[in-house]
């Protein structure tokens, strides 16, 4: 199995194992087409993990959008990427 369909709260996509990268599809409810690698998913989980404890934290899709993470957001996002990270 290459690529599996990953439907969450806050990001949704395909998983690919062959190449280990999560191709973003929706950010909320915002459609994208961005290819994350497993370190930017990292990077993206560390960076949540510090804006956790402030609440609400923003962040860009497709290098131009904003959008704000209500803090429930940033959790669910946390739990999302480590479940994308474990299926990568």
């Amino acid at each position: 199995m290459s690529e599996m369909e990953f439907q969450g709260s806050v990001f949704s996509g395909e998983l690919s194992t062959e190449d280990d990268t999560f191709y973003l599809t929706q950010v909320k409810s915002l459609n994208t087409q961005s290819t994350l690698s497993e370190k930017q998913l990292e990077q993206l989980y560390s960076y949540l993990l510090t804006q956790s404890e402030q609440g609400s934290c923003t962040i860009t899709v497709n290098d131009q959008i904003p959008i704000l993470l209500n803090q429930s957001e940033v959790q669910d996002l946390l739990e999302e990427i480590d479940t994308i990270l474990e299926n990568l």
